[in-house]
């Protein structure tokens, strides 16, 4: 600032916090962001999260949907002058469509932006879709990793006017608003904030997806509550891309 040479430009220009980490080694630091030495592996839906792509035909969950889902009355939507707390996951995601990897073999650390890609099909006019990831242990509980969300009319992928890392971008222009077509499969892909976890070896990697946030957002309900079906077939792989740093 104003030309005084304090040090700040020779300090690598990243820093991040790796949740899940002894607290003495949790501050890290990098030169560059998306990380250099992180790879993007994709996770599939399926009857577990798992690196291999579907190969059946016709496959799918069937969800009604649960306008009480939440993300508790604490989380960074509300938590603005306070610290904020999330809840245990476990009650929202039995109310919402999940799909869960075996224990992991080995350690794993996300660091960056996952990126969900979602195969959907209802008869529903809208959705509001809310994406979880999270770390499950060995008793079922679920703690909150990081998210994203995306009103289904707005699924249109354009092209950011800036570097935006290659992340999918939505302009949210009214010009490109997409019905949905009763019946047809259509697709979202979007980002999750960026975070970084480390999922300890015996956890498991959860995404969740619910299709309302109650204590957060005014979610438009009809009644009945439409029906969702998440696709999961060879044509329409439902996967989470996920960033990844080094397997301990």
């Amino acid at each position: 600032l104003k030309g005084i040479n304090n040090g700040i430009m020779d300090e690598p220009p990243i820093h991040y916090y790796l949740l899940g980490a002894a607290t003495k080694e949790a501050w890290r630091s990098a030169d560059s962001w998306p990380l250099k030495n992180g790879e993007r592996k994709h996770l599939y839906f399926g009857t577990t999260l798992q690196p291999e792509p579907p190969t059946a035909s016709g496959t799918f969950d069937t969800h009604r949907v649960d306008y009480s889902t939440t993300s508790g009355t604490l989380s960074r939507w509300t938590a603005v002058n306070w610290g904020h707390k999330y809840p245990n996951m476990r009650t929202n995601d039995a109310k919402a469509l999940t799909t869960t990897s075996a224990p992991l073999d080995s350690s794993v650390q996300v660091i960056g932006h996952p990126v969900v890609h979602l195969w959907l099909r209802t008869g529903a006019p809208d959705l509001d879709v809310f994406v979880y990831l999270e770390e499950v242990d060995e008793e079922g509980n679920s703690t909150y990793v990081t998210e994203g969300n995306l009103r289904a009319s707005h699924r249109a992928l354009g092209k950011a006017a800036f570097d935006n890392l290659g992340l999918p971008w939505h302009n949210h222009f009214k010009s490109e608003l997409k019905d949905i077509s009763p019946e047809d499969p259509f697709e979202l892909v979007f980002d999750l904030l960026p975070t970084g976890f480390h999922f300890s070896k015996g956890k498991r990697i959860r995404v969740t997806i619910a299709f309302a946030d109650a204590d957060n957002f005014d979610t438009p309900a009809t009644d009945p509550a439409p029906v969702v079906h998440l696709l999961r077939d060879k044509d329409h792989p439902s996967f989470i891309d996920l960033p990844l740093l080094g397997l301990d």
